[in-house]
């Protein structure tokens, strides 16, 4: 009995390992930043997807990027001794606000409007007043972010943040993607004060990319309106999109809806699966937020917080789950019977 005792706990002990192995192969794919070297989880580098590698030649440098710069076998005399020592320096270093970038035994380097490449051959050629000789590369470790503005026809007009690997189709999602209002064909990117058409059709069926640019800092996007008056505009903009729409009542699946710009009450009924049979689509009423009710709603443009009802039928309410011709043959039957009796 003791030995079969044993067994089991051995059997039990084997069996709870194998569970919790299996639990770690099954977050594997998660990172874990703990086990990250200190040196990247102390600046908090997360690597992003990547169409291709970074070319230093056309990557053009930005407040925030984050390099590597390593110094090393850097052979150089001392200021006091006179005496000559090699020094071996890597440093993590970000590009200021102002675009400055401070290397260690030269000082700022202005990098705005300049590529990696570029950069790196400036500071190869500075630092030959301090090593008489030495090695030096520069990396780049962590792209820097910055703010595209989205405006126009998309749900969510906003300020989006992307990176210099980041296309326009990808802010414009982020925006919410375009409404039901936009241009079905173009949209508007802005860069230094100049307009571009873009096609983003082309992208999606054909994949041009030319159709979907890479962004820079202070690039602006606007999707315009298809045939809508600046004061037809206004009532398809909203800035409080934060509320959602309730849809309450007799649909097949009632509950709440992000706003949509320029949708419809019936539009978020249509969203909810639609009314019941024994709703009535006639009589939908609508409840704003200050308590304002509408009567008659189905075709109203939405607002953000709306309380959408369905409510039910005449028919059903007179009649229950029995139909109004079965209802009326019953009625026709007991008026026959009736007259019958009297005859």
């Amino acid at each position: 009995m003791y030995n079969k005792r044993i067994f089991l706990i051995l059997i039990f002990g084997f069996g709870f390992l194998f569970a919790q192995s299996n639990s770690q192969l099954d977050i594997s794919s998660q990172v874990d930043e703990s086990q990250q070297p200190v040196l990247y989880r102390e600046y908090g580098v997360k690597p992003l997807p990547l169409e291709n590698a970074i070319d230093p030649e056309t990557y053009i440098l930005g407040p925030g990027d984050r390099l590597r710069i390593n110094i090393s076998l850097g052979l150089y005399e001392e200021v006091i001794s006179k005496e000559w020592s090699v020094e071996n320096v890597d440093n993590f270093v970000t590009i200021g606000p102002s675009g400055r970038l401070i290397v260690p035994k030269i000082g700022p380097i202005n990098v705005l409007g300049k590529t990696l490449a570029q950069v790196e051959r400036e500071i190869n050629e500075e630092i030959k007043d301090v090593y008489q000789t030495v090695k030096i590369s520069i990396n780049l470790i962590r792209f820097r972010q910055f703010k595209v503005l989205v405006y126009g026809a998309v749900n969510k007009p906003k300020f989006v943040k992307m990176a210099p690997i980041s296309r326009l189709f990808e802010a414009v999602l982020e925006a919410g993607g375009v409404q039901k209002h936009a241009h079905p064909e173009k949209v508007i990117l802005i860069r230094n004060e100049e307009e571009q058409e873009i096609f983003l059709k082309e992208f999606l069926l054909n994949g041009d990319l030319n159709n979907n640019p890479q962004l820079f800092d202070g690039d602006k996007i606007y999707v315009p309106f298809a045939d809508l008056k600046y004061e037809e505009q206004v009532d398809y903009t909203e800035y409080d999109n934060a509320n959602k729409i309730l849809v309450t009542g007799l649909v097949f699946r009632p509950g709440s809806h992000f706003y949509r710009p320029g949708y419809t009450v019936k539009d978020y009924i249509a969203l909810s699966g639609g009314v019941m049979d024994i709703g009535s689509s006639l009589r939908v009423k609508v409840i704003r937020k200050d308590n304002t009710m509408i009567s008659f709603a189905k075709n109203n443009i939405a607002e953000p917080g709306d309380i959408i009802e369905v409510p039910e039928t005449y028919g059903s309410v007179f009649f229950g789950n029995t139909g109004f011709i079965q209802a009326l043959t019953s009625i026709a039957t007991l008026i026959l019977a009736y007259q019958a009796t009297i005859q």
